[in-house]
């Protein structure tokens, strides 16, 4: 009996347990878990490169590159006119053709070509902005050669220049067309237009202007030429600029021959360690040559009046 009660006690304690196990803790709900977004940091932006600072041109090979291009591509006529050709195209074009007398002020007040404005040839260098681009410039001096320095030299800036063949005393003189056709009243020079120049432009431009501030032609005496020839014939290098025919006929001894227009293909064969002098004709063709290869570097000079004033001062030639 007592058994019974104890088993029946057990029974219910045990029921009472289960009861509380049960409904002891409640189960916690869980939550839907939630994604943290990635928050990227964003890579350091790169410097944009510095810009190259511009490289400066080479003050040689812009001179150098001028003076071989306009030896290369000589019209025929080497940029020359004759005296009856300017004299009839400044008269029928006053207003489009301006003519240059080169002579000094004292011969040009003297007496000069109706029309002609005077700037010396040494004074061409400050007058380089006076000089029109829109117009045809005839440069005339005395003899043509230095005028025709001036002819190479104003066209490697852009000018369209032309030489007086033979200048006032062998191109006009010869016309005989009398003093009484001169003028004596100064002409005005136009105004001063400084050019918009860039770089390679203003190298040149100053080189050139640099030629005429000097105030040397750089043409020399037939006879200084030949004593200083015998008298030390190596230390000099005379470069023939005529055709092949005429240097086969007779020329200064020890002449190298290369003809004007291939004058400027041939620079390399030219020695930058010695004077060179420049022989042509009469001068005004090997005064071309001097200027350009001046303005390239070389220590160039020319024989003045060329092969003629040789032949008149009865010089020697060799075969």
């Amino acid at each position: 009996m007592r058994n019974k009660r104890f088993l029946s006690l057990g029974l219910a304690l045990m029921l009472i347990f289960t009861m509380l196990t049960g409904c002891g803790t409640p189960a916690v709900e869980e939550k839907p878990a939630v994604d943290t977004p990635v928050v990227e940091t964003p890579a350091p932006e790169t410097p944009a490169p510095e810009p190259e600072a511009p490289v400066a041109l080479d003050e040689k090979e812009v001179l150098l590159a001028a003076a071989q291009e306009y030896l290369s591509t000589l019209p025929e006529k080497f940029n020359a006119m004759s005296a009856k050709d300017a004299l009839q195209l400044v008269e029928d074009n006053p207003g489009q053709v301006m003519l240059v007398d080169l002579k000094s002020k004292e011969d040009y007040d003297a007496g000069h070509i109706p029309g002609a404005v005077n700037i010396p040839f040494a004074e061409l260098g400050k007058n380089l902005d006076r000089l029109p681009k829109n117009k045809q410039i005839i440069l005339q001096c005395y003899s043509g050669q230095t005028s025709s320095e001036a002819t190479s030299l104003t066209r490697i800036l852009g000018l369209n220049t032309f030489n007086f063949q033979g200048g006032f005393n062998f191109g006009w003189k010869p016309l005989e067309l009398g003093d009484d056709t001169l003028e004596t009243t100064e002409n005005p020079l136009p105004d001063a237009s400084a050019p918009t120049l860039n770089e390679e432009e203003q190298i040149i431009w100053d080189a050139v202007a640099k030629f005429f501030n000097d105030g040397k032609s750089y043409i020399e005496k037939p006879e200084d030429v030949h004593d200083l020839i015998t008298s030390n014939p190596g230390a000099v290098h005379v470069l023939d600029i005529r055709s092949a025919e005429d240097y086969a006929k007779g020329h200064i001894e020890g002449a190298e021959h290369i003809a004007f227009k291939e004058v400027g293909d041939n620079f390399d064969k030219l020695p930058n360690n010695k004077p060179i002098y420049v022989v042509c004709y009469t001068g005004q063709t090997a005064a071309q040559v001097l200027s350009m290869l001046r303005v390239a570097g070389y220590n160039a000079f020319s024989v003045s009046r060329g092969m003629t004033g040789w032949d008149a001062a009865e010089l020697p030639v060799v075969q």
